[in-house]
C-alpha cells in the first residue's frame, strides 16, 4: 500500500479548527480543541476581616485589590503579594460632598481614571488616578445601578428607573441612551471584546448584547441550564471574554464561555454569603462579600458540561464515496470521555443548508448547534476513538461531530489533529474474490464483509502508518522537515551535539549550518558563526599574533626615531634581588635564539557583548563550541565586555559606545539655535543681538 492510494483531508492547524463550531469548546494554541477550565477558590484575603461590608470591588494592572468600606465609605488598597492593606486618604467617607460617597455599587479603573458610582448619591464620581483629584461628575441620572468602561475610557452607565443605558465619553460629556425598548428589569450591565454590551435583564432568560453604538444584537445563553432559583446580581468579563455572573444564592458564581453557553457553577464549600461583586484580571478572578474577598485562580479545574465540535462539511468529490477511516491524535485521560458522530451523503439541499447555518453570525452558537443536530441523523457515538472505519452511509458529503467531557474536574482532554481518509481501500482487496464477494449461496453477505474489513483494519491502523512513514522517510533527513524529537538523531549523523534546552529553531538552524561550518572548523570564522547561532550576536575575536606588532631594533624601529632609552631601567636592577653576586652568571655568548612572542602566537580572545546574566547562561554552551571548533593546540579566554574593567582595552561598539548627542541648554534655549554667544557688553542684547519673534522668543 502506498500512501498516494488513499486521499486525505486534515484538520489540524488554528484556522482549520476554527472553520468548524465550538460549542463550550475552546482552541488550544498552535491548533486543537479541549474543554473549557474554570478558576479554582485560593482563599480568602484574611486582612479585610475587620471590614464586614467590602463594595466597589476593582484590580488594577499590578493585581493591586482597591474596594470601598460598606460603612465608613473609605477606599482601601490591598496588595496581595505582601498582604498590606492600606486606607487611601485623599478621598472617602460617608457624604454628599464631592469626594465622599454614600452605597458606593461598582468602582472601575482604567490606565488614568478612577471611576466610582456613588449609588446613594445618584451620581458617578471620576477621579486621576495620579493624586485623585476630581475630573468630572456625572449626577443627571435618576438611579445609576452598574457602569463600565470601553476600550477608549468612553463610560456605559445602566440607569434603572429610566431602563436605559446611557453613554458619557471619556470626559462625561453624555453622547446618547438607548435600550430602553429590550430593558424591562435591568440588573447589571458589562463591557467585553470588542466593546460589545452585556446586559442582565430579569425579564429575559439570556444575556442581551448591544454594540458599540447601541444597537440591540441578540440573546446569547439560557440561563435555564442553571440548576436552582438562578438570582444574578453582577456580571464581568475577563480578557479572554469569559462571563462571569453572581448568584444572590450563596457562595455561586456562574461560568459562561463567549458565546454565552454555560460552563459551570464555581462554589466555596460551607460558604453562606452570597457574592455582591466580582472583578477580573490576569492573574484570577475576585469576588466581594460580607465575609471579606475571595480570590480564585484561573485554570485551575475543568467544566463537567460536555463540548461539542462539528467540523464544516467535508467533500470528497466523489459521488456515493465510501469513506475509510478517522484517525485522531487526541489525549484521553481515564475518566474522561471522546464521542465521535458521523453521517455521509449526496444530498445537496443538505449540504447547503447545515453550511448556511454554521456560518450564520447572528445565531447563537447553542442555536446553530440544535439545528445541524435536528437537520443530520448522526451514526455513534464511537467511545474513545483513536482511529475507527466509517460504517454504514456512503455520499461524497461527510459531516463529523466530536462530544468532549469529563468527570473530573481536576483532568482534562484534548484533540491536537484529525486526519480523514477516503475512498475505503482495505486490506480485503489482497483476499481471494470469494471473501471480496456480496453474494454467498445467493443470499448477502454484507455484514461479513463489513466485519472481515473491520477485523482487517485492526493491522491496517498500525501497518499503514508505517508504510507512510518509509514512504516519507526522506523527510527525515532535512532539517526542515524533520519531526522535532528527531533533531538530536539527525544531529548524531553529522557528529553534532545539541543542547536539551535549546527552542527548536535553534536546533534546525546549527545542522541546517552544518556542511558550510565543516568546511571552517578550526578558523576564527568558523567560531564566529557557531557563536552568532548559539547567542544571536556575533563575537568579535581577537588574535594576538595579528594584533601584536614585535618590538625589532632596526628596521623599521629605530632607537632614538620610534623609541627612547632611558638611563636606566624603570624598575632598576636591585642587588640581592634582581641580580645576586655570584649566582648571576657572565657569559661570553648568546642563548639560543627564540621568538619571545610565540607565548602569545596561539592565543586568541572572544569578545561577546552579553549583560552578566545573558553571559553565565550562555557561557558553558560557547565553552563546549569553542574547544570543539578550535584547533587542538591553541587556548583561548572569554569575555563579556560589560564586566570588563579599567586597564581592559575598550572597544568602541562593543564595550565603549558613542552615546547620542545631547543639546547645550541655557534654561529652556539651545545653545545655537535661539540665542548667539558673544563677547563683550553687548553680547545678549535684545534688538541687537537677539531680536524677539525673529532669531528669539520668550518662553
Amino acid at each position: 500500500m502506498i500512501t498516494r492510494e488513499f486521499k486525505m483531508q486534515v484538520i489540524k492547524t488554528t484556522g482549520q479548527w476554527a472553520s468548524g463550531l465550538l460549542h463550550r469548546l475552546k482552541m488550544i494554541e498552535g491548533g486543537g480543541i479541549t474543554i473549557y477550565t474554570l478558576p479554582s477558590f485560593a482563599g480568602l484575603i484574611q486582612k479585610t476581616n475587620a471590614i464586614k461590608n467590602p463594595l466597589g470591588l476593582a484590580v488594577d494592572e499590578c493585581g493591586q485589590v482597591y474596594f470601598i468600606d460598606g460603612e465608613t465609605c473609605w477606599l482601601y488598597l490591598y496588595d496581595r503579594e505582601t498582604g498590606r492593606l492600606e486606607r487611601i486618604s485623599c478621598i472617602g467617607g460617608c457624604g454628599a460632598d464631592p469626594g465622599q460617597f454614600r452605597n458606593p455599587l461598582r468602582m472601575l479603573m482604567s490606565d488614568l481614571t478612577l471611576v466610582i458610582l456613588d449609588a446613594g448619591n445618584h451620581r458617578i464620581q471620576a477621579f486621576s488616578r495620579e493624586q485623585y483629584q476630581i475630573k468630572y461628575i456625572i449626577d443627571t441620572l435618576e438611579e445609576p445601578i452598574d457602569m463600565d468602561l470601553c476600550t477608549e475610557e468612553e463610560l456605559f452607565v445602566l440607569d434603572k428607573k429610566s431602563k436605559k443605558i446611557f453613554h458619557f465619553d471619556e470626559n462625561g460629556g453624555f453622547l446618547k441612551s438607548f435600550g430602553g425598548e429590550q430593558l424591562l428589569y435591568p440588573i447589571s450591565l458589562a463591557v467585553g471584546n470588542e466593546n460589545l454590551l452585556y446586559v442582565i435583564d430579569a425579564g429575559s432568560k439570556g444575556f442581551l448584547t448591544f454594540d458599540r453604538g447601541g444597537v440591540f444584537l441578540k440573546i446569547l445563553g439560557d440561563f435555564t441550564r442553571i440548576a436552582g432559583d438562578f438570582k444574578p446580581t453582577s456580571i464581568s468579563l475577563d480578557k479572554k471574554g469569559n462571563i462571569f455572573v453572581c448568584d444572590e444564592n450563596a457562595g455561586r458564581i456562574h461560568q459562561f464561555d463567549p458565546q454565552g453557553d454555560y460552563l459551570g457553577t464555581i462554589q466555596i464549600p460551607g460558604f453562606s454569603e452570597p457574592f455582591l461583586l466580582i472583578a477580573c484580571d490576569q492573574s484570577g478572578l475576585y469576588a466581594s462579600s460580607r465575609k471579606g474577598i475571595a480570590f480564585f485562580e484561573p485554570e485551575k479545574m475543568f467544566t463537567k458540561e460536555k463540548g461539542l465540535y462539528y467540523a464544516k462539511t467535508l467533500d470528497s468529490g466523489i459521488p456515493e464515496c465510501s469513506w475509510h477511516r478517522l484517525a485522531l491524535d487526541a489525549d484521553i485521560p481515564p475518566r474522561t470521555l471522546l464521542e465521535a458522530y458521523y453521517y455521509a451523503s449526496d444530498d445537496e439541499a443538505q449540504k447547503k443548508a447545515v453550511d448556511e447555518v454554521m456560518t450564520d453570525e447572528k445565531k447563537t452558537t447553542k442555536e446553530r448547534a440544535d439545528f445541524v443536530d435536528h437537520v443530520i441523523p448522526w451514526i455513534g457515538p464511537e467511545t474513545n476513538p483513536r482511529d475507527m472505519l466509517f460504517r454504514g452511509k456512503k455520499g461524497r458529503y461527510l459531516w463529523l461531530k466530536l462530544g468532549l467531557s469529563t468527570f473530573d474536574e481536576k483532568l482534562s482532554l484534548s484533540i491536537k489533529r484529525m486526519k480523514v481518509y477516503y475512498p475505503r481501500i482495505s486490506y480485503l482487496r489482497y483476499l481471494p474474490a470469494i471473501y471480496q464477494d456480496d453474494m454467498i449461496s445467493g443470499e448477502l453477505s454484507q455484514v461479513s464483509k463489513e466485519f472481515l474489513e473491520r477485523f482487517l483494519s485492526l493491522f491496517e491502523s498500525i501497518l499503514y502508518d508505517l508504510e507512510i512513514d518509509i514512504d516519507q522517510v526522506f523527510t527525515y533527513f532535512d532539517p526542515d522537515t524533520v519531526p522535532q524529537n528527531f533533531l538530536p538523531w539527525l544531529a548524531s549523523w553529522l557528529n553534532m551535539a545539541l543542547e536539551e534546552d535549546w527552542p527548536e529553531k535553534k536546533k534546525r538552524e546549527f545542522i541546517r549550518q552544518a556542511p558550510a561550518l565543516y568546511k571552517l572548523k578550526g578558523t576564527p570564522e568558523g567560531i564566529r558563526r557557531l557563536i552568532g547561532i548559539y547567542t544571536g550576536r556575533e563575537p568579535i575575536i581577537l588574535e594576538f599574533s595579528r594584533i601584536g606588532k614585535p618590538m625589532v631594533l632596526g628596521k623599521p624601529f629605530s632607537i632614538g626615531v620610534d623609541s627612547i632609552l632611558l638611563e636606566t631601567p624603570v624598575r632598576g636592577f636591585r642587588l640581592g634581588d634582581d641580580s645576586i653576586i655570584g649566582r648571576t652568571a657572565l657569559r661570553d655568548t648568546v642563548q639560543a635564539p627564540e621568538d619571545p612572542f610565540l607565548p602569545m602566537a596561539h592565543r586568541f580572545r572572544i569578545l561577546l557583548n552579553l549583560s552578566p546574566e545573558e553571559f553565565t547562561l550562555y557561557q558553558k554552551g560557547i565553552s563546549r563550541i569553542v574547544d570543539e571548533a578550535k584547533p587542538a593546540h591553541t587556548s583561548y579566554t572569554l569575555h563579556a565586555v560589560r564586566e570588563m574593567r579599567a586597564g581592559i582595552e575598550n572597544y568602541v561598539g562593543i564595550n565603549t559606545i558613542v552615546g547620542e548627542y545631547q543639546q547645550i541648554r541655557l534654561g529652556v534655549t539651545v545653545i545655537g539655535s535661539g540665542i548667539i554667544m558673544m563677547k563683550g557688553e553687548e553680547s545678549g542684547r535684545l534688538e541687537r543681538c537677539s531680536v524677539l519673534e525673529k532669531d528669539m522668543k520668550l518662553l
